[in-house]
């Protein structure tokens, strides 16, 4: 037997959900059931068998890293909700007194 009832409400605690006594009785056959429906996992012939790294058989698009030598500075500025004077610099507002 993998869980008791105060296993149960221990872990139940600790992600902080109430848990009455009938209901963590009540749990343990279901989560008995799902561990040996997980074991039985164990028993799935997987010789031969190339590990699944995706569902898709697509590869994503690929493209050159090319640099962009672009003064973008002034459109960047542009969208700035308040550049400081001179329009070279974002203003934000002080966190540290």
């Amino acid at each position: 037997m993998y869980f008791t009832k105060e296993k149960i409400k221990k872990n139940a605690k600790l992600v902080r959900i109430g848990m009455p006594d009938e209901l963590a009785e009540k749990m343990i056959p279901e989560l008995e059931n799902v561990i040996e429906w997980i074991e039985g996992l164990d028993d799935v012939n997987v010789d031969g068998v190339e590990p699944l790294i995706s569902v898709n058989e697509h590869s994503l698009p690929k493209r050159t890293d090319t640099i962009k030598m672009e003064n973008t500075r002034d459109e960047v500025l542009t969208n700035a909700p308040s550049p400081d004077e001179d329009g070279e610099f974002f203003t934000v507002p002080k966190i540290i007194e």
